[in-house]
């Protein structure tokens, strides 16, 4: 695994705002973490890249204990938190060659690689330029960049598309899709469902301090959910109807045409071939069969319970 917890919980005074939060995160993966605001992201992405202490439990980074070998996983992970604190009168690549100095590399190192992941994120032309005057989105791609110094193995992003326009959002994310494809595994925290749907193979969803779900994004989407599969049937006879009706995973069925029934059901796994199969059983003939799933962010408020 590239990230693992196992029992991880972080309390403030009486409160636990993190709670036996065990992370799976397999190497080459893009990693949704997914939650509302104060769910407990921004707390675990501290502690996760050592900036926070855990009340209890571990953390392991490329098979390294966090507890014990701080220094080594410092020096494979790479962040990019909410804020970048960078400073308005420096310019991009003195930012760059500073934070490589911190990160062990030579002055000529930091030069080097500086130079190349500038022009990487889009920067090249940039580089000499004040922050001061960056954009946004901009100033994310430069901290992106930033973490990319030393050749992480991990990279750990806070809320990186939070507040860019759709221009900036479609730049992080083929600058993501770039890293990854370099072998880098990336941890990404958000709020921004349609933007998890897009990037990541699996998902996260934390839900005050608790972690309620991991898994593919196509798993994610059918937990527990209910869902609705339009069938086209030929010869569409009553008695198929009511053969269909008495499965233990269906919940009702409406006739939409003669020919078109929608069946509403509740599983998690495919119930698609047992319904295929019935049907012609007992002398249909399927013509279609299309089960609508759950968008990710009808299964993120599927999970979490949430109301409107």
């Amino acid at each position: 695994m590239a990230i693992s917890t196992k029992n991880l919980s972080k309390k403030y005074g009486s409160r636990f705002v993190l709670e036996s939060l065990s992370l799976n995160v397999e190497k080459g993966s893009i990693y949704g973490f997914l939650g509302q605001n104060g769910a407990g992201k921004t707390t675990t992405i501290k502690l996760l890249s050592g900036l926070s202490i855990p009340t209890q439990g571990q953390i392991f980074v490329d098979g390294m204990d966090m507890s014990s070998e701080s220094g080594k996983v410092k020096q494979v992970l790479g962040l990019v938190p909410q804020d970048s604190g960078f400073y308005d009168e420096r310019t991009a690549l003195s930012h760059m060659i500073y934070y490589g100095r911190l990160k062990g590399l030579s002055k000529k190192e930091s030069l080097e690689q500086s130079r190349v992941l500038l022009d990487q994120v889009g920067l090249g032309n940039e580089m000499f330029k004040k922050v001061g005057y960056f954009s946004h989105g901009m100033k994310t791609r430069l901290g992106i960049a930033q973490a990319l110094l030393n050749s992480p193995k991990v990279l750990i992003l806070d809320e990186p598309t939070n507040g860019l326009d759709p221009v900036g959002i479609r730049q992080i994310r083929q600058i993501l899709f770039e890293c990854n494809n370099n072998g880098i595994t990336i941890f990404l925290s958000s709020h921004n469902l349609l933007e998890i749907q897009e990037i990541c193979t699996y998902v996260g969803i934390l839900d005050k301090g608790k972690l309620i779900a991991e898994s593919t994004i196509e798993k994610i989407r059918h937990i527990e959910s209910s869902g609705v599969i339009t069938v086209g049937v030929y010869n569409l006879s009553s008695e198929i109807v009511h053969l269909i009706e008495s499965l233990e995973f269906v919940i009702k069925t409406e006739l939409k045409s003669e020919h078109t029934l929608e069946i509403f059901v509740n599983s998690n796994k495919d119930v698609k071939p047992e319904i295929n199969r019935l049907i012609v059983e007992s002398g249909g003939q399927v013509f279609k069969l299309i089960e609508n799933s759950l968008s990710l962010e009808d299964a993120f408020f599927e999970a979490t319970g949430i109301k409107f």
